[in-house]
């Protein structure tokens, strides 16, 4: 247990961030009206924290699970957690009375923010096992 934890403390610590910021009241956050405002500032911070998220979730399970060499723990199911807490987040701001409500176009950051994560970490595993392995 405490190895988990070593391993996935970020990614835990990380995880309450998402919920601060996310269900946090915000009727003053402006509204997405078609699609080319999903490059506004409000969605790349969608984007920015999934990706951030994923990557953290996948370098705690890398840690973890690498000698285990089972890639469903390495990287299917952080990209599962990483998904499902951006469903539950857009699901929380439709329930809760917090000024806040659901939008696709927030669901579309955070799906995309999860696979950019999910390249990065590749990226980065890469060349760590490059670099450290010679490959």
């Amino acid at each position: 247990m405490t190895s988990f934890l070593k391993n996935f403390w970020p990614g835990m610590v990380w995880f309450l961030v998402i919920l601060v910021l996310t269900l946090l009241p915000g009727n003053y956050f402006p509204k997405v009206q078609h699609f080319w405002q999903l490059f506004k500032p409000d969605k790349l911070i969608h984007l920015s924290i999934f990706a951030i998220f994923a990557f953290l979730l996948m370098l705690g399970a890398f840690r973890q699970y690498s000698l285990s060499g089972n890639r469903y723990h390495t990287r299917v199911y952080p990209v599962l957690v990483s998904l499902g807490t951006g469903i539950l987040t857009e699901m929380l701001q439709a329930s809760l009375p917090l000024g806040r409500e659901a939008s696709i176009y927030d669901g579309i950051a955070n799906f995309t923010g999860t696979f950019a994560g999910y390249l990065l970490f590749r990226l980065a595993e890469n060349n760590y096992l490059k670099k450290n392995f010679g490959n």
